[in-house]
């Protein structure tokens, strides 16, 4: 069903609510009466579109995603090598989205969102290896792939997030550009044959 513009708002004011909940209390204290009286609804309609908090903490967090993604697809289909456009996109949407990223690593949210990470780089893989024709010989070795790089990109942000910002940012994007390629495209493409 499409969504109309009275669900965008009403769902614009659930994000909203989320956010100052968590800039007030720890994410573990919010409830969905909380969520649903800070946006100015009911709690059945809090429940008409979303079953609880945590699916509307990765909706807003995926609606980021979104955001991201359409700006990295020219950078993955244009260049075999797109790191550093990648990266300065991911650090770019981090950076503009400093008061939520410092909220992100309350207690209790980490298993949450790097789920969500490993399923963005996930569609961002499947979507580079599409563009470019990569055939994928090992789908369990592409999966430790995934793993490697959701949770290297968490370390990193949180580092970063905890340091308040203070490593420049094209700095950050040219080292974790550094970090993943070539080995990872080499990685992907030329599988090590283990010696014997």
């Amino acid at each position: 069903m499409p969504i109309t513009q009275q669900d965008s708002i009403v769902i614009t004011q659930l994000h909203q609510a989320l956010l100052a909940a968590m800039s007030r209390q720890p994410y573990a204290k919010i409830t969905v009466r909380d969520l649903a009286a800070g946006a100015g609804v009911s709690r059945q309609t809090f429940y008409q579109y979303f079953p609880n908090r945590d699916a509307l903490l990765t909706d807003y967090v995926d609606s980021m995603f979104e955001v991201f993604y359409q700006n990295i697809e020219e950078p993955l289909r244009g260049d075999i090598h797109p790191g550093m456009g990648i990266s300065n996109h991911l650090f770019a949407q981090w950076s503009r989205n400093r008061d939520f990223a410092r909220l992100m690593f309350q207690p209790g949210l980490e298993a949450l969102l790097i789920r969500r990470f490993r399923s963005y780089i996930t569609r961002v893989m499947g979507f580079y290896i599409r563009e470019h024709g990569i055939p994928v010989t090992d789908p369990e070795r592409l999966a430790y792939m995934t793993d490697y790089l959701a949770g290297a990109s968490w370390m990193v942000l949180q580092r970063w997030v905890e340091s308040d910002f203070t490593y420049p940012e094209p700095d950050l994007a040219g080292l974790f550009t550094q970090l993943t390629q070539p080995g990872f495209l080499d990685a992907l493409i030329r599988p090590v044959v283990p010696s014997v």
